[in-house]
C-alpha cells in the first residue's frame, strides 16, 4: 500500500504546472546533466523546483537520455513536459538566425543574445581571437568586418556557444568570400584588410545595390587623389555612442576611424559588409564624381566638383525641411 502511495505522490508531483508569460529557450550543451537543465530553466522560471526536477529524472530514468541543443520550453508545462522535451532529438531544432549586413560585431552580439541567450560580452571579447585572423593573414585588432552576414541554422552544443558562432560565420566567410576575391586582389595588389574596410563604409552609406560601385567610384577617385573620405558613418563608428544625426563638433572626434580628420581608409572595418558591398569594392565604378549626398528616398546625388554639390546638399536640405513640416519638436528628433 506504501509503495502505491509513493508512487501516485511521486506522479502527481511530475505533472505539477508551471506557467510562463512565452516559451523558454534553452540550451543543453553537450554532457550537461539534469542538474545543469534544471538550472536553465529556474533561470527563466524561479518557482520552478530544480532539486524535485532532479529527483524525478532520475527516479524514472531520464538523466542518460538527455539530447544536447538548443529546446523550446512551452509556456504551460509540467516537470513531465521538460523531461519529454529534452530526451526527445525532434524537439532539438537548430534556431535560424539572420545576421543582416552591416551589423557591427557588438550588435551581432546584442542580436545573438536575444536569440540564443548567449553572452554578448564574451561574444565580442571572443573576436579578438588573434588565432583566426592568422587563418588569413590578416592583422587587425577584432574580426570585424569578417562574420559573413547570412541566414544561419545555429544548434551549439560546445560549452563555448559564442566562439562556436564565431567560427560558423569566420568559416563562411572565408568560403563565400575569398574564392570570389583572392585572384583580383593579387592582380590589382589590393590588401584584404583595405579591401573589407573599404566594403564596409559603403554597405553603411547605401542598402541600395544599384549604387554601391558608383559610392565604390567616389571613394576610389578621393583616395587617387589623396583627399580625405570624410565618410559619416567612419565618425558614427568611432563616437562612444552611435548617434543618428551629426553634429558638427562630431566630426572633429579624435579617433583614428574618424575619415574627417585623417586621409586614407581607417585602420579596420566598420561594420560587416554582405557580399555586394565587398564586390563593389573591388569593381568600382569608373567616374569622375568626388562627392555624393543622400536625396531622402534611399538613394543619392552624385557630383564631380563642390560647387554641383553644394547644390545637392541644398536640395537634400530642402527635402528634410518639407519632411519636418507640421511635426512636433518630439518627433522631429527621433
Amino acid at each position: 500500500m506504501g509503495g502505491i502511495l509513493l508512487v501516485y505522490i511521486l506522479v502527481k508531483v511530475l505533472v505539477s504546472g508551471f506557467e510562463t508569460e512565452k516559451e523558454v529557450k534553452i540550451i543543453i550543451q553537450e554532457g550537461a546533466n539534469l542538474r545543469n537543465v534544471g538550472e536553465e530553466i529556474k533561470k527563466n522560471v524561479p518557482s520552478f523546483g530544480k532539486n524535485t526536477f532532479v529527483i524525478l529524472g532520475r527516479i524514472f530514468r531520464y538523466d542518460k537520455k538527455i539530447i544536447p541543443g538548443v529546446h523550446t520550453i512551452p509556456p504551460r508545462f509540467t516537470y513531465l513536459d521538460v523531461l519529454n522535451i529534452i530526451t526527445n532529438p525532434l524537439s532539438a531544432k537548430p534556431p535560424q538566425v539572420t545576421i543582416p549586413e552591416g551589423l557591427t560585431i557588438k550588435q551581432i552580439a546584442r542580436l545573438l543574445k536575444r536569440k540564443l541567450e548567449i553572452d554578448s560580452s564574451r561574444f565580442v571579447e571572443e573576436c579578438r581571437n588573434d588565432s583566426l585572423m592568422n587563418l588569413i593573414g590578416i592583422k587587425a585588432s577584432s574580426l570585424e568586418g569578417f562574420l559573413f552576414p547570412d541566414t544561419y541554422n545555429l544548434n551549439i552544443t560546445s560549452a563555448n556557444p559564442e566562439r562556436e558562432i564565431i567560427n560558423i560565420m569566420f568559416s563562411t566567410f572565408r568560403k563565400k568570400v575569398i574564392p570570389l576575391v583572392s585572384d583580383e586582389i593579387k592582380k590589382k595588389k589590393l590588401n584584404l584588410l583595405d579591401l573589407i574596410t573599404l566594403a564596409s563604409i559603403i554597405e553603411a552609406e547605401t542598402k541600395y545595390d544599384p549604387e554601391k560601385k558608383t559610392i565604390s567610384g567616389v571613394y576610389h577617385n578621393r583616395l587617387g587623389k589623396g583627399m580625405k573620405l570624410e565618410a559619416d558613418p567612419t565618425v558614427i563608428y568611432s563616437l562612444p555612442e552611435p548617434k543618428k544625426r551629426l553634429l558638427y563638433s562630431d566630426l572633429k572626434y579624435p579617433s583614428p576611424y574618424n575619415t574627417y580628420i585623417h586621409k586614407g581608409l581607417p585602420p579596420g572595418p566598420i561594420n560587416n559588409p554582405g557580399l555586394n558591398s565587398i564586390l563593389a569594392a573591388l569593381y568600382p565604378e569608373k567616374h569622375n564624381y568626388l562627392y555624393f549626398v543622400a536625396k531622402g528616398d534611399g538613394s543619392h546625388r552624385f557630383a564631380e566638383n563642390y560647387d554641383e554639390h553644394r547644390k545637392n546638399v541644398e536640395l537634400y536640405r530642402e527635402f528634410l525641411n518639407k519632411s519636418q513640416e507640421g511635426k512636433t519638436d518630439e518627433q522631429k528628433n527621433k
